[in-house]
């Protein structure tokens, strides 16, 4: 089957190589059938975020403009070799939701999707980029079983969110990436929240990413774990692949692997989106 990536990536994010163009060119030059772009949506419209460097995660307001209008030239020079979205990945911050709307609500109506995601939490003394491996020491610090908790303590406040726009959840058990885990007698409470957090999304009837970013991580699987996966097909909720990349050459990553665990799972279906609609496509 042709292949679609919906997480992706470019040096506009100044953590990631590569243009927009090249991304395409990649794209093209693996068959893929759809490209999603979805680099992070500017972070220094917030306030109040002392210690973070949302410097180093994301564009600035001022070049959305100029994200959007390379992608509709890229759709007009590429159109006809590969299938081209406009996306974001935008980082719920829950207080400052109304401060993100005020920017977003003018350019969504040229958005194909949006994918929502937890990178920030906050603490007493403040917020924190949990999956920053520069702060590694806090997560040390609080350990596995407080971060995993607060995630998924955050995450539903950001399903339960009326105002929070979005159609894609990303990276569903981020807290792992570095290899860490709660111990046995938290993993229990942990898995409830896990089950409360899917039956959220069932509700809103959105669609979670297979982010295969994690294999190259520290934890050297995909977000989320065969386990969560082997729920949500349960509770039948849709899918589609990510490759979180942050270079070309990441592209698809290990998609085909991905692809023979989903239908080993039971999935045989990905999601898809056009102007923020969802349609599916079979997994051959």
């Amino acid at each position: 089957m042709k292949l679609q990536d919906w997480h992706t990536h470019n040096s506009m994010c100044h953590h990631a190589i590569g243009s927009l163009e090249d991304y395409v060119k990649k794209g093209i030059e693996l068959d893929l059938d759809l490209l999603g772009i979805s680099d992070h949506f500017p972070y220094d419209y917030l306030i109040g975020m002392d210690g973070v460097p949302i410097e180093d995660y994301g564009m600035n307001l001022h070049e959305i403009e100029s994200y959007i209008s390379t992608i509709e030239n890229l759709k007009e020079k590429y159109g006809k070799k590969i299938d081209l979205k406009i996306g974001f990945e935008i980082d719920y911050i829950g207080n400052q939701v109304e401060r993100l709307n005020t920017h977003l609500n003018k350019i969504k109506s040229h958005l194909d999707f949006i994918l929502g995601s937890i990178h920030i939490l906050f603490l007493e003394n403040g917020p924190w980029a949990m999956d920053d491996n520069r702060f590694l020491e806090k997560y040390n610090s609080l350990g596995a079983n407080r971060v995993f908790l607060l995630y998924y303590q955050t995450m539903q406040k950001m399903l339960n969110s009326t105002e929070f726009d979005f159609d894609i959840v990303s990276h569903f058990d981020l807290p792992k990436k570095f290899n860490k885990f709660p111990n046995k007698n938290s993993k229990d409470l942990i898995t409830i929240e896990i089950s409360k957090t899917l039956d959220l999304i069932k509700k809103r009837d959105l669609t979670v990413e297979i982010n295969t970013g994690g294999f190259r991580k520290d934890v050297k699987e995909q977000y989320p774990s065969e386990e969560i996966l082997k729920e949500m097909c349960e509770l039948d909720i849709p899918i589609l692949l990510g490759s979180d990349a942050h270079d070309p050459n990441e592209l698809a990553y290990e998609f085909k692997k991905i692809l023979k665990l989903l239908k080993k799972i039971g999935y045989n279906k990905l999601a898809s989106f056009s102007q923020r609609k969802r349609s599916f496509i079979e997994i051959i």
